[in-house]
């Protein structure tokens, strides 16, 4: 299966599932570590969330403060988003091609988003993080743990097959050092069966 193919796949099951996606997820805001993104960055900052999904995530942002541009490439997903929230502006992108002026954001949360992204792409996705983040601005992800991509059955989908990236702690940390990105915090997430590494970095 073609990095296309992947993409096109994973778009049609969020399309079909969007409502069933934010009814599994609209509990798990990580409000915690959201608010350590927020402390980290200035007042009425300017967030990307990219790879918003229902925007649950985009949505506490936006009431803590900050002005939130919500991008996702699922229709389905941003008619949902937009439902749940009018204070964050929402837009169909691809994270391999962001079409935002140079140094628009002092933040970016990236919740899960690599998930669905072959990890042959992680450069271009850095990449493009680099340049519309301002000088010393805040990354704020979370990816699964794991080696390497697997397509997987996804129960709470129907069974529908899905793609899935995984990563080790090690390795995401040395692609993100690898593009001008300073490791702020790195860990571990273990209050579910999955184990999930949080990451905040800095823009040098």
């Amino acid at each position: 299966m073609t990095a296309k193919d992947i993409i096109k796949k994973t778009i049609d099951i969020y399309n079909k599932y969007a409502k069933r996606y934010h009814f599994y997820n609209q509990h798990k805001l990580l409000q915690f570590e959201l608010n350590e993104f927020i402390s980290m960055l200035p007042k009425n900052a300017n967030v990307l969330d990219a790879g918003c999904g229902t925007g649950r995530d985009a949505k506490y942002l936006s009431d803590e403060g900050c002005n939130v541009t919500g991008i996702d490439i699922s229709e389905g997903m941003l008619k949902v988003a937009r439902a749940n929230t009018k204070e964050v502006t929402f837009k169909k992108m691809d994270i391999l091609d962001l079409k935002f002026p140079e140094e628009e954001f002092d933040g970016i949360i990236s919740i899960v988003t690599l998930l669905d992204i072959p990890k042959k792409n992680l450069n271009k996705v850095l990449e493009n993080f680099h340049k519309v983040l301002k000088k010393k601005g805040v990354i704020f992800m979370t990816l699964r743990e794991g080696d390497g991509e697997e397509i997987i059955k996804d129960k709470k989908y129907d069974n529908k097959q899905r793609f899935f990236s995984f990563y080790q702690k090690e390795e995401i940390e040395n692609a993100l050092k690898k593009h001008k990105f300073k490791i702020i915090k790195s860990d571990f997430d273990v209050g579910s069966r999955k184990k999930y590494i949080q990451i905040f970095c800095q823009k040098i």
